[in-house]
Protein backbone atom coordinates (compact mmCIF):
# COMPACT_ATOMS: atom_id res chain seq x y z
CA UNK A 1 0.00 0.00 0.00
CA UNK A 2 1.84 3.35 -1.34
CA UNK A 3 1.53 6.30 1.75
CA UNK A 4 -0.80 8.89 0.07
CA UNK A 5 0.93 11.83 -1.48
CA UNK A 6 -1.32 14.26 0.58
CA UNK A 7 -0.97 14.54 4.86
CA UNK A 8 -4.71 14.90 5.00
CA UNK A 9 -6.47 15.14 8.91
CA UNK A 10 -9.15 12.58 9.36
CA UNK A 11 -11.68 12.24 12.41
CA UNK A 12 -12.90 8.52 12.76
CA UNK A 13 -15.88 7.28 14.75
CA UNK A 14 -18.02 4.02 14.34
CA UNK A 15 -17.75 0.49 14.36
CA UNK A 16 -14.84 0.39 11.70
CA UNK A 17 -13.16 2.77 13.49
CA UNK A 18 -9.56 0.50 14.30
CA UNK A 19 -9.74 -0.76 10.66
CA UNK A 20 -10.02 2.48 9.28
CA UNK A 21 -7.54 4.08 11.61
CA UNK A 22 -4.97 1.28 10.62
CA UNK A 23 -5.20 2.46 6.77
CA UNK A 24 -5.50 6.37 7.35
CA UNK A 25 -1.84 5.97 9.43
CA UNK A 26 -0.71 3.58 6.77
CA UNK A 27 -1.57 6.13 4.09
CA UNK A 28 -0.07 9.05 5.79
CA UNK A 29 -2.95 10.63 6.85
CA UNK A 30 -3.36 12.33 10.47
CA UNK A 31 -6.23 11.53 12.94
CA UNK A 32 -7.44 14.00 14.69
CA UNK A 33 -10.15 14.36 17.33
CA UNK A 34 -9.53 10.33 18.65
CA UNK A 35 -11.41 8.70 21.08
CA UNK A 36 -9.59 7.17 24.08
CA UNK A 37 -9.33 4.16 22.71
CA UNK A 38 -8.08 4.75 19.35
CA UNK A 39 -5.15 6.67 20.64
CA UNK A 40 -4.18 4.26 23.41
CA UNK A 41 -4.60 1.26 20.65
CA UNK A 42 -2.25 2.93 18.08
CA UNK A 43 -0.38 4.99 20.55
CA UNK A 44 -0.79 8.14 18.53
CA UNK A 45 -0.47 11.98 20.02
CA UNK A 46 -3.73 13.71 20.85
CA UNK A 47 -4.34 16.10 18.44
CA UNK A 48 -7.60 17.77 18.06
CA UNK A 49 -7.41 20.27 14.84
CA UNK A 50 -10.18 20.35 12.78
CA UNK A 51 -10.43 17.51 10.13
CA UNK A 52 -10.58 17.44 6.68
CA UNK A 53 -12.58 14.56 6.23
CA UNK A 54 -14.65 12.64 8.82
CA UNK A 55 -15.28 9.22 8.30
CA UNK A 56 -18.63 7.00 10.31
CA UNK A 57 -21.53 5.18 10.61
CA UNK A 58 -23.93 5.94 7.58
CA UNK A 59 -26.85 6.83 9.69
CA UNK A 60 -29.21 5.01 6.58
CA UNK A 61 -27.52 2.27 5.75
CA UNK A 62 -26.69 -0.50 8.37
CA UNK A 63 -23.38 -1.82 8.11
CA UNK A 64 -22.60 1.53 5.42
CA UNK A 65 -19.71 3.97 5.84
CA UNK A 66 -20.65 8.21 5.42
CA UNK A 67 -16.89 9.83 4.07
CA UNK A 68 -17.84 13.85 4.24
CA UNK A 69 -15.33 16.71 4.46
CA UNK A 70 -13.40 18.41 1.85
CA UNK A 71 -13.93 17.24 -1.79
CA UNK A 72 -10.53 16.36 -2.32
CA UNK A 73 -10.02 14.74 0.95
CA UNK A 74 -13.43 12.52 0.47
CA UNK A 75 -12.30 11.39 -2.83
CA UNK A 76 -8.88 10.62 -1.93
CA UNK A 77 -9.92 8.73 1.36
CA UNK A 78 -12.67 6.83 -1.00
CA UNK A 79 -10.38 5.79 -3.22
CA UNK A 80 -7.75 4.45 -0.93
CA UNK A 81 -10.28 2.67 0.87
CA UNK A 82 -11.91 1.22 -2.10
CA UNK A 83 -8.49 -0.10 -3.43
CA UNK A 84 -8.53 -1.93 0.25
CA UNK A 85 -11.79 -3.10 -0.44
CA UNK A 86 -11.00 -4.46 -3.80
CA UNK A 87 -13.76 -2.75 -5.33
CA UNK A 88 -16.34 -4.72 -3.29
CA UNK A 89 -18.77 -1.76 -2.06
CA UNK A 90 -21.38 0.30 -3.78
CA UNK A 91 -20.79 3.91 -4.05
CA UNK A 92 -23.09 6.74 -3.94
CA UNK A 93 -21.59 10.32 -4.00
CA UNK A 94 -23.61 13.85 -3.48
CA UNK A 95 -24.72 15.21 -6.57
CA UNK A 96 -23.72 18.71 -5.40
CA UNK A 97 -21.57 19.57 -2.26
CA UNK A 98 -23.55 20.76 1.12
CA UNK A 99 -23.59 24.05 2.22
CA UNK A 100 -22.27 25.06 -1.31
CA UNK A 101 -23.15 28.61 -2.45
CA UNK A 102 -23.52 29.40 -5.97
CA UNK A 103 -24.88 31.53 -8.30
CA UNK A 104 -27.73 29.32 -9.27
CA UNK A 105 -30.33 30.48 -12.20
CA UNK A 106 -34.15 30.38 -10.59
CA UNK A 107 -37.39 28.38 -12.55
CA UNK A 108 -40.61 28.92 -11.54
CA UNK A 109 -43.50 26.28 -12.70
CA UNK A 110 -47.02 25.88 -11.18
CA UNK A 111 -45.98 28.64 -8.52
CA UNK A 112 -43.46 26.32 -7.17
CA UNK A 113 -39.74 27.72 -7.24
CA UNK A 114 -36.73 25.34 -8.46
CA UNK A 115 -32.92 26.69 -9.15
CA UNK A 116 -30.53 25.21 -11.89
CA UNK A 117 -27.06 25.22 -9.69
CA UNK A 118 -25.04 24.26 -12.72
CA UNK A 119 -24.32 20.87 -14.61
CA UNK A 120 -28.07 20.46 -15.33
CA UNK A 121 -28.41 20.01 -11.62
CA UNK A 122 -31.93 21.13 -10.33
CA UNK A 123 -32.82 21.96 -6.46
CA UNK A 124 -35.77 22.49 -5.31
CA UNK A 125 -35.48 26.86 -3.66
CA UNK A 126 -37.35 26.87 -0.74
CA UNK A 127 -37.97 30.44 0.01
CA UNK A 128 -40.62 32.16 1.92
CA UNK A 129 -41.94 35.48 1.25
CA UNK A 130 -39.54 36.81 -1.50
CA UNK A 131 -40.70 36.56 -5.02
CA UNK A 132 -38.67 35.77 -8.02
CA UNK A 133 -38.73 35.52 -11.78
CA UNK A 134 -38.06 33.10 -14.25
CA UNK A 135 -34.29 33.41 -14.92
CA UNK A 136 -33.52 35.76 -12.00
CA UNK A 137 -29.56 34.78 -11.04
CA UNK A 138 -29.08 34.73 -7.37
CA UNK A 139 -26.91 33.69 -4.52
CA UNK A 140 -28.52 30.16 -3.14
CA UNK A 141 -26.95 27.68 -0.47
CA UNK A 142 -26.60 23.83 -1.01
CA UNK A 143 -29.31 23.37 2.15
CA UNK A 144 -29.77 19.63 1.72
CA UNK A 145 -27.72 17.85 -0.91
CA UNK A 146 -28.80 14.25 -2.40
CA UNK A 147 -26.78 11.45 -2.32
CA UNK A 148 -29.08 8.61 -2.31
CA UNK A 149 -31.75 8.79 -5.47
CA UNK A 150 -34.84 9.36 -2.60
CA UNK A 151 -32.87 12.48 -1.52
CA UNK A 152 -34.22 15.89 -2.34
CA UNK A 153 -32.05 18.50 -3.14
CA UNK A 154 -32.47 21.37 -1.70
CA UNK A 155 -31.11 25.11 -1.78
CA UNK A 156 -32.41 28.47 0.22
CA UNK A 157 -31.62 31.98 -0.76
CA UNK A 158 -29.05 33.84 0.23
CA UNK A 159 -25.25 33.65 1.27
CA UNK A 160 -23.32 31.56 4.15
CA UNK A 161 -20.15 31.15 4.85
CA UNK A 162 -18.53 27.95 6.76
CA UNK A 163 -14.92 27.53 8.37
CA UNK A 164 -13.44 24.50 10.21
CA UNK A 165 -14.76 25.84 13.30
CA UNK A 166 -17.74 28.15 12.76
CA UNK A 167 -20.51 29.02 10.06
CA UNK A 168 -21.92 32.23 9.82
CA UNK A 169 -26.24 31.42 7.95
CA UNK A 170 -28.91 33.24 7.26
CA UNK A 171 -30.71 33.41 10.49
CA UNK A 172 -32.93 35.39 12.96
CA UNK A 173 -29.69 36.10 15.09
CA UNK A 174 -29.08 33.89 17.88
CA UNK A 175 -26.35 31.86 18.57
CA UNK A 176 -26.28 28.03 17.70
CA UNK A 177 -24.54 25.12 18.45
CA UNK A 178 -23.04 21.44 16.75
CA UNK A 179 -25.05 18.90 19.38
CA UNK A 180 -21.57 17.37 19.36
CA UNK A 181 -20.26 20.78 21.85
CA UNK A 182 -21.60 19.12 25.36
CA UNK A 183 -19.70 20.35 27.94
CA UNK A 184 -21.56 23.38 29.46
CA UNK A 185 -18.13 25.68 30.09
CA UNK A 186 -17.34 25.07 26.48
CA UNK A 187 -20.85 26.19 25.34
CA UNK A 188 -20.90 29.38 27.67
CA UNK A 189 -17.30 30.24 26.26
CA UNK A 190 -18.44 30.49 22.83
CA UNK A 191 -21.66 31.69 23.56
CA UNK A 192 -19.88 34.62 24.99
CA UNK A 193 -18.41 35.04 22.00
CA UNK A 194 -21.29 34.45 19.91
CA UNK A 195 -23.09 37.12 21.20
CA UNK A 196 -20.52 40.15 21.03
CA UNK A 197 -20.66 39.73 17.25
CA UNK A 198 -24.20 38.11 16.17
CA UNK A 199 -25.88 41.37 17.58
CA UNK A 200 -24.19 43.54 14.72
CA UNK A 201 -25.31 40.94 11.92
CA UNK A 202 -28.75 41.66 10.53
CA UNK A 203 -30.26 38.71 9.38
CA UNK A 204 -27.22 36.13 10.58
CA UNK A 205 -26.92 33.13 13.13
CA UNK A 206 -23.71 32.23 14.40
CA UNK A 207 -23.42 28.54 14.30
CA UNK A 208 -20.68 26.75 16.32
CA UNK A 209 -19.18 23.42 14.74
CA UNK A 210 -17.98 20.02 16.65
CA UNK A 211 -14.30 21.11 16.49
CA UNK A 212 -14.65 24.83 17.98
CA UNK A 213 -15.26 22.68 21.31
CA UNK A 214 -11.38 22.88 21.46
CA UNK A 215 -10.81 26.15 20.43
CA UNK A 216 -9.68 28.83 22.98
CA UNK A 217 -11.88 32.18 23.31
CA UNK A 218 -9.22 33.92 21.93
CA UNK A 219 -9.04 32.10 19.06
CA UNK A 220 -12.74 31.47 18.57
CA UNK A 221 -12.54 35.19 18.47
CA UNK A 222 -10.18 35.05 15.39
CA UNK A 223 -12.36 32.55 13.84
CA UNK A 224 -15.49 34.50 13.76
CA UNK A 225 -13.65 37.44 12.76
CA UNK A 226 -12.08 35.74 9.86
CA UNK A 227 -15.83 34.74 8.82
CA UNK A 228 -17.45 37.79 9.12
CA UNK A 229 -14.82 38.76 6.58
CA UNK A 230 -15.17 36.06 4.41
CA UNK A 231 -19.01 36.80 5.27
CA UNK A 232 -18.38 40.01 3.67
CA UNK A 233 -16.27 38.86 0.81
CA UNK A 234 -19.15 36.58 -0.65
CA UNK A 235 -21.56 39.09 -0.63
CA UNK A 236 -19.58 41.52 -2.63
CA UNK A 237 -18.64 38.91 -4.98
CA UNK A 238 -22.32 37.74 -5.76
CA UNK A 239 -23.92 41.43 -6.73
CA UNK A 240 -21.29 40.67 -10.14
CA UNK A 241 -20.93 37.34 -10.42
CA UNK A 242 -22.15 35.49 -13.31
CA UNK A 243 -25.05 32.12 -13.39
CA UNK A 244 -22.61 29.30 -11.76
CA UNK A 245 -20.18 30.82 -10.02
CA UNK A 246 -19.27 29.09 -6.98
CA UNK A 247 -18.98 31.48 -4.02
CA UNK A 248 -17.97 28.33 -1.39
CA UNK A 249 -16.98 25.31 -2.18
CA UNK A 250 -19.20 23.43 0.27
CA UNK A 251 -18.92 19.66 1.54
CA UNK A 252 -18.48 16.26 -0.48
CA UNK A 253 -20.41 13.46 1.28
CA UNK A 254 -19.96 10.02 -0.51
CA UNK A 255 -22.16 6.81 1.07
CA UNK A 256 -20.10 3.57 0.74
CA UNK A 257 -22.40 0.20 0.80
CA UNK A 258 -19.81 -2.24 2.01
CA UNK A 259 -20.79 -5.94 1.54
CA UNK A 260 -20.01 -9.33 3.13
CA UNK A 261 -16.41 -9.11 1.46
CA UNK A 262 -15.37 -6.07 1.99
CA UNK A 263 -16.23 -6.49 5.57
CA UNK A 264 -14.14 -9.58 5.30
CA UNK A 265 -10.79 -7.77 3.87
CA UNK A 266 -11.63 -5.25 6.97
CA UNK A 267 -11.49 -7.66 9.37
CA UNK A 268 -8.29 -8.57 8.46
CA UNK A 269 -6.88 -5.16 8.64
CA UNK A 270 -8.27 -5.17 12.03
CA UNK A 271 -6.40 -8.31 12.90
CA UNK A 272 -3.66 -6.81 11.94
CA UNK A 273 -3.59 -4.31 15.37
CA UNK A 274 -5.52 -6.53 17.94
CA UNK A 275 -7.34 -10.42 17.96
CA UNK A 276 -10.47 -9.80 15.54
CA UNK A 277 -12.87 -12.92 14.33
CA UNK A 278 -13.86 -13.35 11.05
CA UNK A 279 -17.06 -11.65 10.62
CA UNK A 280 -16.45 -8.94 13.26
CA UNK A 281 -18.06 -6.05 11.33
CA UNK A 282 -21.23 -7.92 10.30
CA UNK A 283 -21.31 -8.76 13.90
CA UNK A 284 -21.82 -5.27 14.46
CA UNK A 285 -23.70 -3.88 11.81
CA UNK A 286 -26.99 -4.48 14.14
CA UNK A 287 -25.43 -4.75 17.20
CA UNK A 288 -25.41 -2.00 19.81
CA UNK A 289 -23.74 -4.45 22.50
CA UNK A 290 -20.23 -6.32 21.80
CA UNK A 291 -19.92 -8.12 25.36
CA UNK A 292 -20.05 -11.41 23.94
CA UNK A 293 -17.85 -10.61 20.99
CA UNK A 294 -15.59 -8.64 23.09
CA UNK A 295 -15.13 -12.03 25.56
CA UNK A 296 -14.96 -14.07 22.52
CA UNK A 297 -12.05 -11.93 20.92
CA UNK A 298 -10.36 -12.27 23.97
CA UNK A 299 -9.95 -15.98 23.64
CA UNK A 300 -9.50 -15.53 19.63
CA UNK A 301 -5.93 -14.03 20.99
CA UNK A 302 -5.00 -17.86 22.45
CA UNK A 303 -6.12 -19.61 19.45
CA UNK A 304 -3.60 -20.07 16.77
CA UNK A 305 -7.03 -21.31 14.25
CA UNK A 306 -8.68 -17.54 13.96
CA UNK A 307 -10.39 -19.27 10.44
CA UNK A 308 -11.80 -22.66 12.97
CA UNK A 309 -12.11 -20.39 15.42
CA UNK A 310 -14.45 -18.05 13.60
CA UNK A 311 -16.32 -20.93 12.02
CA UNK A 312 -17.27 -21.98 15.36
CA UNK A 313 -18.53 -18.93 16.78
CA UNK A 314 -21.00 -18.83 13.87
CA UNK A 315 -22.07 -22.00 14.10
CA UNK A 316 -22.66 -21.33 18.03
CA UNK A 317 -24.95 -18.31 17.00
CA UNK A 318 -27.20 -19.76 14.59
CA UNK A 319 -27.58 -23.51 16.65
CA UNK A 320 -29.80 -20.75 19.25
CA UNK A 321 -32.07 -19.73 16.44
CA UNK A 322 -35.47 -20.81 15.89
CA UNK A 323 -36.67 -17.40 13.63
CA UNK A 324 -33.82 -15.06 11.75
CA UNK A 325 -35.11 -11.61 10.54
CA UNK A 326 -33.94 -11.39 6.71
CA UNK A 327 -32.61 -8.10 5.33
CA UNK A 328 -32.86 -6.83 2.14
CA UNK A 329 -30.75 -3.57 1.48
CA UNK A 330 -31.53 -1.90 -1.80
CA UNK A 331 -28.90 -0.40 -3.91
CA UNK A 332 -30.62 2.90 -3.57
CA UNK A 333 -30.24 2.24 -0.13
CA UNK A 334 -33.97 2.08 1.25
CA UNK A 335 -33.45 -0.50 3.87
CA UNK A 336 -36.02 -3.37 3.63
CA UNK A 337 -37.03 -6.19 6.41
CA UNK A 338 -38.91 -9.06 4.66
CA UNK A 339 -39.53 -10.43 8.09
CA UNK A 340 -38.95 -12.84 10.91
CA UNK A 341 -38.74 -16.72 9.01
CA UNK A 342 -39.39 -19.57 11.15
CA UNK A 343 -35.70 -21.76 10.61
CA UNK A 344 -35.53 -25.16 8.78
CA UNK A 345 -31.97 -25.13 9.16
CA UNK A 346 -29.33 -23.05 9.92
CA UNK A 347 -25.96 -23.84 9.23
CA UNK A 348 -23.76 -21.78 7.49
CA UNK A 349 -22.95 -23.62 4.19
CA UNK A 350 -27.19 -24.62 4.03
CA UNK A 351 -29.83 -22.16 5.12
CA UNK A 352 -33.50 -23.27 4.62
CA UNK A 353 -35.80 -21.01 5.88
CA UNK A 354 -39.85 -20.56 5.43
CA UNK A 355 -42.21 -17.84 5.96
CA UNK A 356 -45.83 -17.55 5.90
CA UNK A 357 -47.30 -14.77 3.46
CA UNK A 358 -50.54 -13.05 3.89
CA UNK A 359 -53.03 -13.00 0.74
CA UNK A 360 -53.74 -10.08 -1.77
CA UNK A 361 -51.99 -9.04 -3.94
CA UNK A 362 -49.29 -10.45 -6.50
CA UNK A 363 -46.12 -12.93 -6.20
CA UNK A 364 -42.98 -11.07 -7.35
CA UNK A 365 -41.90 -11.21 -10.79
CA UNK A 366 -44.06 -13.80 -11.00
CA UNK A 367 -47.65 -12.24 -11.63
CA UNK A 368 -49.17 -15.00 -9.54
CA UNK A 369 -51.75 -14.43 -6.99
CA UNK A 370 -50.48 -14.66 -3.75
CA UNK A 371 -53.26 -16.19 -1.41
CA UNK A 372 -53.96 -16.72 2.59
CA UNK A 373 -51.44 -19.67 3.40
CA UNK A 374 -48.94 -19.21 0.56
CA UNK A 375 -45.42 -19.95 1.84
CA UNK A 376 -41.71 -18.41 0.89
CA UNK A 377 -39.19 -21.44 0.98
CA UNK A 378 -35.75 -19.37 0.90
CA UNK A 379 -32.30 -21.22 0.28
CA UNK A 380 -28.80 -20.02 0.54
CA UNK A 381 -25.66 -20.60 2.61
CA UNK A 382 -23.42 -17.80 3.85
CA UNK A 383 -21.13 -16.00 1.10
CA UNK A 384 -23.71 -16.87 -1.60
CA UNK A 385 -24.49 -14.37 -3.98
CA UNK A 386 -27.95 -15.66 -4.49
CA UNK A 387 -31.37 -17.10 -2.40
CA UNK A 388 -33.34 -19.47 -4.02
CA UNK A 389 -37.11 -18.68 -3.03
CA UNK A 390 -39.48 -21.11 -4.11
CA UNK A 391 -43.36 -20.34 -3.27
CA UNK A 392 -45.61 -22.98 -2.44
CA UNK A 393 -49.30 -22.89 -1.61
CA UNK A 394 -50.94 -23.89 2.04
CA UNK A 395 -50.55 -28.00 0.53
CA UNK A 396 -46.81 -27.25 -0.51
CA UNK A 397 -47.80 -27.50 -4.26
CA UNK A 398 -44.90 -24.95 -6.27
CA UNK A 399 -46.12 -22.08 -7.76
CA UNK A 400 -42.95 -20.30 -8.91
CA UNK A 401 -39.15 -19.95 -8.11
CA UNK A 402 -38.28 -16.22 -7.94
CA UNK A 403 -33.91 -16.50 -7.59
CA UNK A 404 -32.89 -13.02 -5.71
CA UNK A 405 -29.12 -11.79 -7.12
CA UNK A 406 -27.31 -10.10 -4.19
CA UNK A 407 -24.26 -9.51 -2.13
CA UNK A 408 -22.36 -12.32 -0.24
CA UNK A 409 -25.02 -13.04 2.51
CA UNK A 410 -24.07 -12.14 6.12
CA UNK A 411 -25.36 -13.33 9.30
CA UNK A 412 -25.01 -10.72 11.74
CA UNK A 413 -26.03 -13.02 14.77
CA UNK A 414 -30.05 -12.69 14.10
CA UNK A 415 -30.66 -11.92 10.41
CA UNK A 416 -29.46 -12.48 7.23
CA UNK A 417 -27.84 -9.66 5.58
CA UNK A 418 -27.21 -8.89 1.41
CA UNK A 419 -27.19 -5.67 -0.99
CA UNK A 420 -29.97 -6.49 -3.00
CA UNK A 421 -28.61 -6.08 -7.12
CA UNK A 422 -31.93 -5.32 -8.38
CA UNK A 423 -32.08 -7.98 -11.18
CA UNK A 424 -33.34 -11.39 -10.57
CA UNK A 425 -34.32 -14.84 -12.04
CA UNK A 426 -38.02 -16.15 -12.20
CA UNK A 427 -39.91 -19.21 -13.29
CA UNK A 428 -43.64 -20.18 -13.06
CA UNK A 429 -43.10 -23.99 -11.84
CA UNK A 430 -45.43 -25.25 -14.59
CA UNK A 431 -43.53 -22.67 -17.39
CA UNK A 432 -40.45 -24.09 -19.66
CA UNK A 433 -38.64 -21.04 -19.16
CA UNK A 434 -36.96 -19.25 -16.21
CA UNK A 435 -36.54 -15.61 -17.52
CA UNK A 436 -34.46 -12.46 -15.97
CA UNK A 437 -37.02 -9.20 -13.97
CA UNK A 438 -35.75 -5.51 -13.52
CA UNK A 439 -32.41 -5.86 -15.76
CA UNK A 440 -32.80 -2.46 -16.68
CA UNK A 441 -32.95 -1.44 -12.92
CA UNK A 442 -29.65 -3.14 -12.40
CA UNK A 443 -27.70 -1.85 -15.54
CA UNK A 444 -28.98 1.77 -14.39
CA UNK A 445 -26.61 1.74 -11.43
CA UNK A 446 -24.00 -0.40 -13.48
CA UNK A 447 -23.89 3.00 -15.48
CA UNK A 448 -24.12 5.52 -13.09
CA UNK A 449 -21.18 3.98 -11.57
CA UNK A 450 -22.63 2.87 -8.16
CA UNK A 451 -21.88 -0.78 -9.00
CA UNK A 452 -18.08 -1.63 -9.79
CA UNK A 453 -16.83 -3.39 -12.61
CA UNK A 454 -15.54 -6.00 -10.59
CA UNK A 455 -18.96 -7.18 -9.21
CA UNK A 456 -20.93 -6.30 -12.61
CA UNK A 457 -18.83 -8.99 -14.00
CA UNK A 458 -19.66 -11.33 -11.26
CA UNK A 459 -23.69 -10.53 -11.49
CA UNK A 460 -23.43 -11.22 -15.94
CA UNK A 461 -21.47 -14.48 -15.40
CA UNK A 462 -24.40 -15.41 -12.23
CA UNK A 463 -27.46 -14.54 -14.26
CA UNK A 464 -26.83 -16.83 -17.12
CA UNK A 465 -25.78 -19.64 -14.98
CA UNK A 466 -29.00 -18.92 -13.29
CA UNK A 467 -31.40 -18.61 -16.05
CA UNK A 468 -30.06 -22.49 -17.18
CA UNK A 469 -30.58 -23.72 -13.47
CA UNK A 470 -33.38 -21.99 -11.83
CA UNK A 471 -35.57 -24.94 -12.06
CA UNK A 472 -33.18 -27.13 -10.48
CA UNK A 473 -32.27 -24.64 -7.68
CA UNK A 474 -35.90 -24.74 -7.06
CA UNK A 475 -36.84 -28.17 -6.80
CA UNK A 476 -33.09 -28.84 -4.45
CA UNK A 477 -34.36 -25.92 -2.32
CA UNK A 478 -38.08 -27.25 -1.91
CA UNK A 479 -36.87 -31.08 -1.56
CA UNK A 480 -35.02 -30.31 1.27
CA UNK A 481 -37.53 -28.32 3.20
CA UNK A 482 -40.25 -30.63 3.09
CA UNK A 483 -37.45 -33.02 4.63
CA UNK A 484 -36.89 -30.71 7.11
CA UNK A 485 -40.66 -29.85 8.26
CA UNK A 486 -42.09 -33.25 8.35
Amino acid sequence: MSASSRNYRVRIRGKYATAISKLALDLGYTIVQASDVIISRFNIDVNNSAPDVTVKDSEKVPGALTVMGKCSAVNDFVNELLRVVEGEALVWRSVVPLHRVVMGVVSVEGGNYFVDVGNGVRAVLKTVGNVYANGDVIPVTISRTSVYPSDELVATPGVRVDTDYVSIIPGSGTVLFSRHIRDYEVRQALLRVGLRYVSKLSGYSIKWRSSAQFLSEDEAVREVERALGMLNDAIVASRSSVPYTVLQDGECITEVMLNGRAKLLLDNVRNNVMPTIMGHHTYKTMKRSTVLLDLVEALLGHCSDRAGFSDEFMRQLMGRRYRVGIIHIKPDGRVIKLGNAEVLKLEPSDIVLMRRLRGGGYLDGLGLPKEEGDLAITCTSIGSEYLTHVYVDHAWRPKGIYVNVNTPVEFTGSNILYIDLAVDVVKRWDSGEAKVVDYDEYASYVNMGVIPDRLRDRVEKLISDLLGNAHRLGEECLSRAEGLAR
